[in-house]
């Protein structure tokens, strides 16, 4: 076979070869766009249909929490905690779940777990255990996630009682507590007394502490503002306040007489409920006729400890 011959068989070879991967080339681009078409809009459907299924998912979340902002009992009105602290949240559901006069306070331990610190009032006794885990019920219901103790404090502001994360989660059960959980409560009470002194903030002026006082007396209530002076035994107030809180004859009340920084003065005395920092004394006090200076003496702090922080500016009371 000649030369030419081969080469031409070649070629025509080639050129058929080329020719059919041509045909096949156009068929596919021709079926390619559908094939493009037909995958994105299998994607379309399958994206739909998640965006659906992720919506019902949400819906139906919502409609199970949806309680935990509005609620249908003052329990469940737990408000949106958002631009708020934890600290915030647990205040506002205990607030709304104790006694009217009862107050409280959350203190941060180790970084991420709080403590609830609960007060009775001033003038209350001491009620069954059993009334107060009824209580906190729906503080624990809401707020066990973040809190890891509960404090309990009498009128005095002292702790005596005490709930661990287990006796909380006796509390949340529901169950009564038996006799050996009521002893752990109170003993474990008896023993924290951490948070039992009372922080007084005070304002300094020139080394002195200036602290805020409410006197009560049978004509009613005032607040004023007094010098701590541990110098002092007896608490003196302004005749002003005297005769605001009540109708004392002061010429037929008893007198003694007090060393002062101005000299040594005659006050009679009369007796007044003194409270600072929600500590309430009903004690005896001098009547300062001369001026309007008001001062808390040592008889206040009878029955008590104290520190004086005058770099804080505050003090802190606790009682024996």
């Amino acid at each position: 076979m000649s030369l030419f011959k081969l080469l031409t068989i070649f070629l025509t070879a080639t050129v058929t070869v080329w020719a059919v991967q041509t045909l096949y080339l156009v068929r596919e681009n021709v079926n390619t766009p559908g094939r493009i078409r037909a995958k994105e809009a299998q994607n379309r459907s399958r994206m739909e249909l998640d965006y659906a299924q992720k919506l019902r998912e949400l819906e139906r979340e919502y409609e199970r929490k949806k309680h935990l902002a509005t609620g249908d009992t003052v329990f469940d009105r737990i408000f949106n905690a958002q631009d708020q602290t934890i600290i915030d949240l647990v205040k506002r559901i205990s607030q709304e779940a104790l006694p009217d006069g009862w107050s409280c306070d959350v203190k941060v331990e180790e970084f991420t777990h709080f403590i609830l610190l609960i007060y009775l009032p001033h003038n209350s006794e001491r009620p069954p255990i059993d009334q107060v885990t009824s209580l906190l019920q729906p503080i624990i219901k809401y707020c066990s996630w973040c809190l890891s103790n509960i404090a309990v404090f009498d009128r005095r502001h002292k702790s005596y009682l005490f709930f661990d994360k287990s006796l909380m989660m006796r509390i949340k059960s529901e169950k009564p507590f038996s006799k050996e959980m009521t002893e752990v409560s109170t003993r474990q009470g008896s023993s924290f007394t951490r948070f039992n002194s009372v922080t007084v903030d005070c304002e300094k002026i020139e080394s002195h502490l200036f602290l805020s006082v409410e006197i009560s007396g049978p004509n009613g209530i005032i607040g004023c503002r007094a010098l701590l002076d541990t110098g002092a035994s007896v608490t003196m107030l302004s005749s002003e306040i005297i005769a605001k809180t009540g109708w004392d004859n002061l010429q037929n009340s008893p007198r003694r007489t007090l060393s002062t920084v101005n000299g040594t003065i005659s006050c009679p005395i009369v007796r007044r409920e003194v409270n600072i920092g929600g500590i309430r004394k009903n004690i005896e006090v001098a009547v300062n006729q001369q001026d309007k200076l008001n001062l808390v003496g040592m008889n206040f702090f009878a029955g008590m400890d104290y520190i004086v922080d005058s770099g804080q500016s505050a003090i802190y009371m606790w009682e024996k």
